[in-house]
């Protein structure tokens, strides 16, 4: 029996039931579907089977185009991933400096803060209490003396008065030199203790004038002040006032 005796057997036996009818539509349908497949593999594998050479040449050449995009892949990755980790690096550094400069200013701060109080619990204040003419009224020269007492926290040390000062006369005008006329026989005043100097002047200068004798010593720790004094003599017994209220000045 030929194919299309069996095919008109086969359409008459469903044709009477519609159901089996698409059932047996869809059944041809596969079957011819699985037949032009096995045929399309078939002539592709007596391709390959005719075309060993070739095939071989486009497998190799495909591997080498995906080698070469491989590396082309993984080489923009390293970079990107460099890129990437030398910003962050960057920005880690930043921060690090960043942080390590506030913690110096920080420290140089406490620092400074530390040595500030440190200096004040430790700084003399030399103030001007009184003066008087210890000379001979008919000596040549005037000498007055000249006592400084310690009102600061901490004694002062190596005080140092000016060797020679500029007088300028009150009541007319004219200046002369005025000079330290003792060395110093005690340079440490402690707190509440006083300092005294001796200074003189020609005695045809005498009578009121002002001039202004500076300290300079240091403290407890070598820390070195100067004060500079405005003094005026009022009278010939060499009673003074001052004029300003002088206070340590740190010699940086």
């Amino acid at each position: 029996m030929n194919k299309e005796a069996i095919f008109e057997m086969e359409l008459q036996i469903y044709l009477g039931n519609p159901d089996k009818f698409q059932l047996y539509i869809n059944k041809k349908y596969y079957q011819n579907l699985k037949e032009k497949i096995q045929l399309y593999i078939i002539s592709i594998s007596q391709w390959v089977s005719d075309n060993k050479d070739l095939c071989s040449l486009t497998i190799s050449l495909a591997a080498f185009i995906f080698t070469i995009f491989t590396y082309y892949v993984s080489k923009k990755r390293s970079e990107y991933d460099k890129k990437i980790s030398d910003a962050r690096y960057k920005e880690q550094k930043m921060q690090y400096e960043k942080q390590l400069c506030e913690e110096r200013k920080r420290r140089e701060e406490d620092k400074k803060e530390a040595d500030r109080r440190n200096r004040i619990s430790e700084e003399p204040y030399l103030v001007f209490k009184c003066s008087k003419v210890v000379s001979n009224p008919k000596d040549k020269q005037v000498t007055i003396e000249m006592v400084f007492l310690n009102k600061g926290r901490g004694s002062a040390y190596s005080i140092v008065p000016d060797v020679e000062c500029d007088a300028k006369k009150l009541l007319k005008e004219g200046s002369f030199k005025i000079y330290r006329s003792t060395p110093v026989e005690d340079p440490i005043a402690t707190v509440g203790e006083k300092f005294v100097t001796k200074w003189s002047y020609d005695s045809v200068e005498k009578g009121e004038f002002s001039f202004k004798p500076q300290l300079t010593y240091q403290d407890a720790s070598g820390r070195k002040y100067i004060q500079t004094y405005e003094i005026n003599i009022i009278d010939d017994d060499g009673n003074a006032n001052i004029i300003n209220f002088a206070k340590p000045e740190l010699c940086e």
